[in-house]
């Protein structure tokens, strides 16, 4: 839909239809492997509701600048209807693969995916089941593999295949670029013009170059943060790990195992838990910004905090946003969240 302010000009499609009532909402990129979500009211109940279940949406933000691309793809999953308006809920086109929308499926010594790679694993089932040749629901155009590459050899379960999927990618941590700071791995979306695309990413390390620099002289508009004193000192079964000579305090992790059939040596379970302190020591603080610019910025990203404020100054991770919009538009960005547990990850 046009508005008044040429600034900011939402336009949402709903099957391939483009909806021109006053529309409003709150578009979130929760991370961690976690799907996208867009919350949008229509200010016209009398939309046909019986045929909205389902249906592709796209919505493009126009914020500042015409979008060739949509900043979110997904289908609906929930309607709801009241006198003055109707307000749908959507989830990026994963939702086909988890949930009450997911197949369940049961891995066993017959029907199962040994030797696969987690990448090929989702290739395969989504090209199989989910997209036809003449609808393709899930991008796998960009879907890559992580190093060290992790395979679903020996996976029997019973469940959907994202779930499956979330519980092999946390055991891909890179530990070769930089033992000191591991990467973690995440999926995510990346939209595209028609389809949306499911990716495997990588963390990006700290020190790289930052995608963009917030300051409040450019695009900064608040900021607020919790400190926390990251865990110096891991306790497990087989013994305790300490980081550093502790010179602020002591703070506890406790780490469990879980075998899965194969037994944990003890030095294995010392170097599992130094990989998690050190993944913890990354991030000390958990960062929310509001900003006015940037809008677009992908989830893993490295952004620079220019502010006189010596704790958050530098470059942070992006791990989350949130987007409002409708008369006005709003971003939040959260930053450094806590990481993955590495106990997660038992090598075999």
């Amino acid at each position: 839909m046009a508005e008044g302010n040429t600034f900011h000009q939402p336009r949402l499609i709903i099957d391939n239809k483009e909806i021109f009532d006053d529309i409003s909402g709150n578009l979130t990129f929760r991370g961690s492997n976690n799907l996208n979500s867009l919350n949008v009211t229509i200010s016209n109940p009398y939309i046909q509701t019986s045929s909205l279940l389902l249906k592709k949406v796209k919505l493009y933000l126009n914020h500042g600048n015409d979008d060739n691309i949509p900043i979110f793809t997904g289908y609906i999953n929930s309607v709801n209807v009241n006198k003055n308006n109707i307000s749908l809920t959507c989830q990026d086109p994963r939702l086909f693969l988890t949930g009450k929308n997911g197949e369940k499926i049961v891995l066993d010594d017959e029907n199962n995916y040994d030797g696969y790679s987690l990448g090929s694993f989702l290739y395969s089932y989504i090209e199989k089941n989910i997209n036809t040749s003449t609808n393709k629901v899930i991008g796998t155009d960009m879907l890559n593999d992580t190093y060290p590459i992790v395979t679903c050899t020996g996976l029997r379960e019973r469940g959907t295949i994202y779930d499956m999927a979330k519980d092999i990618i946390v055991k891909a941590i890179d530990t070769d670029t930089d033992f000191q700071n591991p990467l973690a791995y995440q999926f995510d979306i990346i939209e595209d013009y028609d389809v949306a695309q499911l990716v495997i990413k990588k963390d990006k390390p700290f020190t790289d170059k930052p995608s963009v620099t917030f300051s409040f002289n450019d695009g900064l508009k608040n900021y607020t943060y919790n400190k926390r004193l990251p865990p110096n000192t891991a306790n497990y079964e087989g013994g305790t790990f300490a980081y550093t000579s502790r010179p602020i305090g002591r703070s506890n992790i406790e780490l469990s195992f879980q075998e899965d059939g194969n037994p944990i040596s003890r030095a294995e379970q010392r170097n599992i838990a130094m990989k998690q302190i050190l993944l913890e020591n990354q991030q000390e603080n958990e960062l929310k910004i509001t900003v006015n610019k940037a809008f677009h910025i992908a989830l893993g990203s490295i952004i620079r905090l220019n502010v006189d404020d010596s704790d958050i100054y530098g470059n942070h991770r992006v791990t989350g946003k949130s987007i409002s919009f409708g008369k006005s538009c709003t971003c939040n960005i959260t930053l450094n969240k806590k990481p993955i547990k590495v106990s997660d990850y038992i090598t075999n």
